[in-house]
């Protein structure tokens, strides 16, 4: 059990689950508009983020050490120095405009760990925005870059996916927010430090309800797609219903960031059935 423990610790922690939730998302875009998406694409976004992910953590973020991770700091870096080589590689089978529309995400994901100007302060620092932001990175390498090139996607159907994503993503967060609430600095302004988590409660309750709706509006729908996201809408609204700022370790770090993996695996299975 203590070495299921500090397997599963060092997971997390070395943002190999985070990883594979943003991956999930991709593969699920895919489903979601029946087009076949580069493999070497989303194996550069798997390491790529890992590498990212830990270099924002425990590198570039004030606050946050190596030693916090299980077992040390030296296998993160050997981890992470792989993770950065093998997603070179397979970025080199890619195509210009992807080099360039990656470069963006990684610029925003920078500037949320390291201010613009010396003395001001970071993207993380901004609340609202740092939330924001975040869902627009995620949004743009799983959902915009993908479909990039792929016409028949339709730009109606494109338009409500990408709304769904922003929400999607920003209930994601949600949980992680109010956990965070009193640990974070009150200059920061997050969405329970500015409205208090009964009403990010409501909120959270108020995208669920757009992000399903918005599944009516599409021209096209996939099979399974309607009950997927309604179950994905419900689970997140849950997720954070149940979210206190005293809650389990694996809570919203495994939970919570397993809805995204779980979404991907339940709509194989009913395109499947």
């Amino acid at each position: 059990m203590h070495l299921l423990r500090l397997v599963l610790g060092w997971y997390i922690k070395a943002s190999i689950h985070v990883s594979l939730a943003l991956v999930s998302l991709i593969a699920f875009t895919g489903r979601i508009f029946e087009i076949e998406i580069s493999h070497h694409y989303t194996l550069a976004l798997l390491f790529g983020s890992i590498a990212a992910y830990n270099g924002i953590k425990y590198g570039l973020e004030p606050g946050r050490h190596p030693r916090r991770v299980p077992g040390g700091s030296t296998p993160l870096v050997i981890l992470s120095l792989l993770c950065l080589a093998a997603s070179l590689y397979h970025l080199s089978f890619l195509p210009y405009h992807v080099w360039m529309l990656l470069m963006v995400c990684g610029g925003i994901t920078a500037l949320y760990a390291v201010p613009l100007k010396e003395g001001h302060r970071n993207l993380r620092s901004r609340g609202v925005l740092k939330v924001v932001l975040v869902a627009l990175v995620w949004t743009l390498a799983s959902l915009w870059i993908p479909v990039w090139g792929f016409p028949e996607s339709g730009h109606w159907d494109f338009k409500i996916e990408s709304f769904q994503r922003l929400v999607w993503v920003i209930l994601l967060m949600l949980p992680f927010e109010i956990r965070d609430m009193h640990k974070d600095p009150p200059h920061l302004r997050t969405i329970p430090q500015r409205w208090g988590i009964g009403v990010t409660r409501k909120l959270a309750w108020a995208g669920v309800v757009l992000f399903v709706a918005a599944t009516c509006l599409k021209d096209t729908t996939v099979s399974g797609e309607f009950f997927c996201k309604s179950l994905v809408g419900i689970l997140m609204g849950i997720s954070v219903t149940f979210a206190r700022e005293q809650q389990g370790s694996y809570y919203a770090s495994f939970w919570v960031e397993a809805i995204p993996i779980g979404a991907w695996v339940l709509l194989v299975l009913l395109q499947q059935a």
